[in-house]
């Protein structure tokens, strides 16, 4: 179409454009702060021009080519990756943290003061075996020891079972989110099947994938239509046509281990892995108390009861949970006349302190954890057990274990503060990119209001001009 007409066609298809793209930064001001949000650009083309015999082409306008979302796949993979592993070492240094408070040293109140208090009840024991008060430090700063234990058993078992619980509600929520992305994915097919760009669904879409990303470290592809699949160690949870439930195996012996349609899965990253791999600390140091149990009560009473002729000091129960089954002989508890002190365990009386100073001693043999009750050589003359190859003493254990977790705990920190640097990098990069500038919006939106004003001027010439051309000429 050419003449005054086409002109103000061209005109008006240039009011309708500049609308649609003031539109479009109207949405990305607004959006500027929207957690997840890419920035949109409108691109604009010239509109198929008209041509006129023997003059050539005509242009015919401008028009909207399409509506592009500004991403970096390769950036957002990657911050969803590294996110993913910060998630995980952030869990297990919380954890791990609760875990050190649980042991609590070192302190004046900690299982390793306690265990002190004991051997020096024991020695001055062996030191003043005539006085009954002494006998009665022995019963008490050895109830106070177990009370200890017990307490701290028992609040390993809670975190043990409030980090299980923690991984049964990441799982559902996992599977709540699968449940909406397998939404989206069918309103991005609609959409994108019809010619559409469904531009801030898949920003929503992104953001529940880093989501599920950092909860369980998800693999995900994609298919010509924008529809999202993901895997998890290796099994599908969601296809196009498909959708499956993650859940928390019921197996005792494989707690916090994740299935997925029967199958066991392994997972390498996310805040599941990092509860995973806290639990699997949590059962070392409860199965390393258990021992430092067992091993100091064997011992103590191989030396208490003369081999076994006597009465033992401590009892144990017999279902491995040592830490919380042991306690000092009622026997004694009730009657502290029954501590044997001296050589002679038939008698309790006298000032012979010999065995409660060998009892003392064992604060210096070096045992193997958890000790072989068979395999401890004890000698009735002297009154000790012979020290163990590879052994250490009970203190020493003690604090190796708790070293131990002091070095993962430093580590996952570490970690933590690596992986937060790198997020923060990465972030950066993807704002860079997908970020909403102001002030370039603000440059947008002057430009468009120019054009929107400059095709306005149009539309009001032609009037004029058609004005003219209809009431002014003529007869």
């Amino acid at each position: 179409m050419s003449g005054l007409f086409g002109t103000l066609n061209n005109a008006t298809k240039g009011l309708n454009v500049q609308q649609s793209a003031l539109q479009t930064t109207s949405h990305n001001i607004s959006n500027a702060n929207t957690v997840g949000y890419s920035r949109q650009k409108v691109t604009m083309v010239a509109d198929n021009p008209y041509t006129l015999g023997g003059i050539g082409q005509l242009g015919t306008g401008v028009r909207i080519s399409s509506i592009d979302r500004i991403v970096d796949p390769y950036v957002n993979k990657q911050l969803r990756n590294e996110n993913s592993s910060l998630e995980m070492y952030s869990k297990k240094s919380e954890v791990l943290g609760q875990l050190e408070g649980i042991f609590n040293e070192p302190s004046t109140t900690g299982l390793n003061n306690n265990l002190s208090q004991v051997f020096s009840s024991w020695t001055y024991l062996g030191s003043n075996p005539e006085l009954a008060t002494a006998k009665t430090m022995v019963a008490q700063n050895s109830e106070t020891f177990t009370d200890t234990l017990h307490h701290m058993s028992n609040q390993i078992d809670s975190l043990h079972e409030g980090t299980v619980q923690d991984v049964e509600k990441n799982v559902l929520d996992f599977n709540a989110k699968v449940e909406q992305l397998d939404s989206l994915n069918k309103q991005i097919f609609n959409m994108t099947s019809q010619g559409q760009a469904p531009n801030d669904l898949l920003d929503q879409q992104d953001k529940i994938l880093s989501e599920l990303t950092g909860i369980a470290g998800v693999e995900s592809t994609y298919d010509k239509f924008n529809r999202v699949s993901i895997t998890v160690g290796g099994e599908s949870v969601l296809t196009e046509d498909s959708i499956s439930k993650m859940s928390v195996s019921s197996d005792l012996d494989k707690v916090g281990q994740l299935v997925v349609d029967g199958k066991d899965i392994e997972i390498t990253s996310g805040n599941i892995k990092g509860s995973q791999e806290a639990l699997t600390e949590i059962d070392t140091k409860k199965q390393e108390l258990n021992e430092l149990a067992f091993t100091f009560a064997t011992a103590v009473n191989a030396v208490h009861s003369n081999g076994g002729e006597g009465t033992n000091f401590f009892e144990l129960g017999t279902d491995g949970n040592y830490a919380a089954s042991i306690q000092v002989n009622k026997e004694i508890l009730n009657d502290v006349s029954k501590i044997n002190a001296g050589k002679n365990i038939e008698s309790v009386v006298g000032g012979d302190g010999t065995r409660a100073q060998a009892i003392a001693a064992l604060q210096n043999t070096k045992l193997v954890y958890p000790v072989d009750p068979t395999g401890i050589e004890y000698d009735s003359d002297t009154m000790t057990i012979k020290n163990q190859v590879g052994g250490s003493t009970v203190s020493g254990a003690y604090n190796d274990s708790v070293t131990q977790m002091g070095i993962v705990k430093q580590q996952s920190d570490n970690m933590v503060d690596s992986q937060e640097s790198l997020v923060s990098l990465l972030e950066a990069r993807r704002d860079s990119v997908s970020g909403v500038s102001i002030n370039e919006e603000v440059t947008n939106t002057i430009a468009y209001q120019s054009a929107f004003e400059a095709n306005s001027r149009i539309i009001s010439v032609v009037s004029e001009m058609l004005d003219t051309l209809i009431n002014r000429t003529g007869v």
